[in-house]
């Protein structure tokens, strides 16, 4: 019941004014970071930091509203910069792993004596270490070496009126070599960078709380 209550809790999440505000910006920076830093490896493979905004906003609002922005994002993304025919398949994608970052990180909570560095206070960082890494991890294995695969075949298959999925399965060795060299490198990064917009986002509103 409690997964569930997170949905929900998440969905209320919406009517605040703060989070659609907060929500907006880190939305516009995925769009920058997927449209113009990001490093084309083949075909079929991206190096792209995007997903520190998806997981930010995870984090702070949870796995609906993060379903939501990736939904956002992805379509966005498309118009900004098209590439190719719109896939929907990619778009669930791109949802599934919002929502991966919002099971994981939702009420994520660090000790208040942070330095720039990422560095963690206490013992109960270490479970939001844990968690962190969990969340990176369960979007690699599910959306990049599952799902995107899956997806790449099913178009493919598509395109050529019958099952094709050998050149994909061709690439998967790269692919799977790619995200395991970048995945912890992904995790060190959210580690840095997830406690401090936590407590940036908690020091702006609590404020504002308190004054009103």
């Amino acid at each position: 019941m409690t997964f569930f209550a997170n949905f929900k809790k998440s969905a209320l999440e919406l009517k605040k004014l703060h989070c659609l505000c907060v929500t907006a910006i880190l939305i516009a920076l995925d769009l920058v970071l997927k449209t113009f830093v990001n490093v084309q490896i083949t075909d079929d493979l991206k190096l792209s930091f995007a997903f520190v905004a998806v997981a930010a906003i995870g984090m702070l609002f949870g796995p609906t509203v993060a379903g939501a922005a990736c939904l956002i994002t992805d379509v966005l993304g498309y118009l900004i910069k098209p590439s190719g025919a719109f896939n929907p398949m990619f778009t669930i994608i791109e949802m599934t792993g919002g929502i991966i970052y919002g099971i994981f990180l939702y009420n994520l909570r660090f000790s208040d004596s942070k330095t720039l560095a990422g560095k963690f206070a206490d013992k109960n960082d270490v479970k939001q270490i844990i968690r962190i890494i969990l969340a990176k991890v369960a979007v690699v294995i599910v959306c990049n070496l599952i799902l995107t695969p899956l997806a790449i075949i099913i178009s493919n298959s598509m395109e050529a009126g019958a099952w094709v999925y050998a050149p994909t399965l061709a690439k998967y060795p790269v692919r799977l070599v790619k995200n395991a060299i970048q995945c912890p490198v992904d995790c060190v990064l959210l580690l840095a960078v997830l406690p401090i917009i936590f407590t940036a986002y908690n020091r702006v509103f609590k404020r504002k709380a308190t004054a009103a």
